[in-house]
């Protein structure tokens, strides 16, 4: 850009110009077409410019047809000259002061005489308007590049939904050089204005007015329509003021919608999709500030639990089932007005009732499942009546220790007692009661799910085996005392490196719905440590027998993923044992069957495990692919001196030789048992008298240096 001192040359340049072409020039002033002045060069003395000068210089610059004119002054005269471009547009007026002498020329004289200075003139500011346009063109893409970069930044930074919309609303004021920019959502209870210019009245006036609309720039106000996912207006973003850079309409529009689409995005992680509630995020850091702020009034924790929300999935649709979500929300909404709550996940939600005692939020819940329970989704034999249950507790030094959630924190209490609501019925409400025995058993449990959920995903687990000892005599390769049969069991590991016992951590996996992920941790960690040793024990007849739980068979994903695991290890199917108990089986009858069968045609083998304990044992059978049947261990502890237990074990025996079918005595302590089992023609025998559990890859080593050392005498005894 020129500089201000090169720009007085050049004019100063024309002005020498000027007085060549008309001698009494004695001054000369230059103004932009909104009458501003962009140079001038004063007479000496200087005259007085008169209230008629101005109104014709007004003149000239208001009328695209103007022609120049002539004014006096005292003791000189003003001639004003349009100057325009190329297209005949404006480009301002120039003023020519000369002496008075006797009549002067006419306007129409003096522009004649001046025509070659005032055209090199309007080529010079036409180049200056051009660059100035340009420049101001540069300057608002610039300031909207830097506006949008730093809005997308801040919408990554703070999770704090009100502290991010605010910092927006700085960011445009800052970069648009607006007067005032706003954000009303009402269903939200936000209002936020930065600046001045509108107040709430003047939003909802606009919020009412500009209903319809997207995005409307409209004299110095643009309104852009905020939106849900689903294009419902929810409220409104207004930018007011813009005194500052040029923005034209189109272009304000253009950058409001941007800005309201980031708002979109923050609401939308601010507020659950579906029920338009707060979002866990934001609901847990609430939490957190407000465990940590204490005072007096000890909030109230409420956790909600929507009981056998699948049935309506399953039965009617997941459609329905968002509709039955989306109406529990609306109760909460309407019987905790003025309170924060959240979806947490899936059929979950939560809220925290501030200065709330526990006799009121019980009366609060024993509202909202009074009311939730009189809704009725479908008809008919195709119809859900849908029940919630729910468990509140106070936020105390205690309970809110460690983390807000699943973890022995704050809401754990509240999960725990909505849990205890379940055990009790469902569809009601229970309170946290520490002298509750049941809830404290459940309250043990949840603090041992984030240590469990932590040991899967790191590998804080140690995979044992434990030998299964062949008591009978059978094939060749399978003499009595052989040591190719093992279990596979599984230890967490504590902060020491101990090893922790499964009846510590497998109830709370069971209650929580973490025995999938368990089990999958066992299926791909045995396989894996197998398969590196496959080819070692090809030939040996070695079986390695895997627990699996109700939870791994009822779902849809654990076939495939068994499937796969077998693929990508290598191990054949036949070294491969499934223990499962017959009550799970049972429980979970079809896809048992489906799971069993798909992988006994591939070679892998089926135990029954803990077998005798149901009233239909036997009758269960004919309904399983099952190879081995595991006499539950409470018939083998007190066999030698219980008769009944001998009569049981001696039955099972029986089917089972009937049936062609291995079984399999667990808790085998001593010499005695062992020597009924025999005489009973049971087929093997696992306990500590058989062999404690050992590292599984100790165990393979073991098994591989044996079955090298067999092979190799039998390699000498043919030679």
């Amino acid at each position: 850009m020129e500089t201000a001192g090169e720009k007085d040359q050049v004019l100063g340049d024309y002005a020498t110009l000027l007085r060549a072409l008309l001698p009494d020039v004695i001054g000369v002033h230059c103004y932009a077409q909104n009458g501003a002045s962009i140079w001038s060069e004063e007479p000496d003395p200087p005259v007085r410019l008169t209230s008629d000068y101005r109104a014709a210089l007004n003149a000239l610059l208001a009328g695209p047809t103007a022609q120049s004119s002539r004014v006096a002054l005292d003791g000189a005269a003003a001639y004003l000259m349009p100057l325009r471009n190329e297209k005949d547009q404006s480009l301002g007026a120039l003023a020519i002061v000369v002496r008075a002498t006797g009549g002067g020329l006419t306007a129409e004289a003096c522009a004649e005489r001046a025509l070659p200075a005032t055209r090199i003139l309007q080529r010079e500011l036409s180049l200056r308007v051009r660059l100035l346009e340009g420049y101001r063109k540069l300057s608002v893409q610039a300031a909207e590049e830097r506006l949008l970069h730093e809005v997308e930044r801040a919408v990554q930074g703070n999770p704090d939904c009100h502290a991010m919309l605010s910092r927006i609303l700085g960011l445009c004021r800052h970069y648009l050089q607006v007067h005032s920019a706003a954000v009303l959502i009402p269903d939200k209870k936000i209002a936020l204005v930065h600046g001045e210019g509108l107040s709430r009245v003047e939003l909802e006036v606009l919020l009412e007015r500009d209903g319809a609309d997207s995005a409307v720039a409209s004299g110095d106000v643009c309104v852009v329509r905020i939106k849900t996912a689903d294009q419902t207006p929810v409220g409104i973003l207004a930018l007011a003021g813009w005194s500052g850079l040029e923005f034209s309409a189109r272009r304000r529009s253009r950058v409001g919608r941007y800005i309201a689409t980031h708002i979109e995005t923050v609401l939308e992680r601010a507020y659950d999709g579906l029920t338009g509630l707060m979002a866990w995020t934001a609901f847990e850091k609430l939490l957190a500030a407000t465990v940590v702020a204490g005072g007096s009034e000890q909030p109230t924790l409420m956790y909600c639990n929507i009981d056998r929300l699948h049935v309506a999935n399953d039965t009617l649709g997941r459609d329905t089932g968002d509709k039955v979500l989306a109406s529990f929300a609306t109760i909460l909404k309407e019987e905790l007005a003025g309170h924060a709550i959240t979806r947490i996940t899936g059929d979950s939600f939560a809220a925290l009732l501030m200065e709330t005692d526990l006799k009121t939020a019980r009366q609060h819940a024993e509202a909202i499942v009074g009311r939730f329970q009189l809704l009725v989704f479908g008809h008919g034999d195709r119809s859900y009546r849908p029940s919630v249950s729910i468990g509140i507790s106070s936020i105390t030094d205690e309970t809110a220790a460690g983390d807000t959630y699943a973890e022995g924190g704050a809401l754990a209490t509240a999960q725990v007692a909505c849990a205890a609501a379940k055990d009790r019925g469902r569809g009601r409400v229970e309170v946290y009661q520490p002298a509750d025995l049941s809830i404290v058993q459940r309250f043990d449990d949840i603090q041992l799910v984030g240590y469990i959920r932590h040991a899967i995903s790191r590998g804080r687990m140690v995979l044992l085996g434990q030998p299964i000892v062949r008591i009978k005599a059978g094939a060749a390769g399978s003499e009595p005392n052989a040591h190719l049969y093992f279990e596979v069991l599984v230890r967490l590991l504590d902060a020491d490196d101990r090893q922790v016992s499964p009846a510590e951590f497998l109830s709370a996996a069971e209650r929580y719905q973490l025995m999938e992920d368990l089990d999958r941790w066992v299926v791909a960690n045995t396989l894996q440590l197998i398969g590196q040793s496959v080819a070692s024990l090809k030939g040996s007849g070695a079986r390695f027998a895997i627990n699996l739980s109700g939870q791994s068979l009822g779902s849809e994903e654990f076939l495939g993923f068994v499937q796969e695991q077998l693929t990508s290890s290598g191990v054949p199917p036949e070294m491969l044992c499934f223990e499962i108990t017959e009550t799970v089986a049972v429980a979970n009858l079809q896809r048992a069957q489906t799971f069993m069968h798909t992988l006994r045609r591939t070679g892998c083998h089926f135990s029954l495990d803990d077998f005798g304990t149901g009233l239909s044992s036997f009758a269960y059978l004919k309904l399983f692919p099952v190879d081995t049947l595991k006499i539950d261990g409470s018939f083998i502890r007190d066999l030698s001196t219980n008769v009944i237990s001998q009569s049981v074990v001696a039955a099972i025996a029986e089917v089972a030789r009937v049936m062609q079918l291995e079984t399999v005595a667990e808790f085998v302590q001593d010499e005695g048992t062992l020597a009924l089992l025999r005489k009973l023609g049971i087929t093997w025998a696992q306990g500590y008298l058989m062999g404690k559990p050992e590292a599984l890859s100790d165990r393979l080593g073991t098994l591989i240096h044996a079955h090298g050392t067999a092979g190799s005498h039998a390699q000498r005894n043919q030679s």
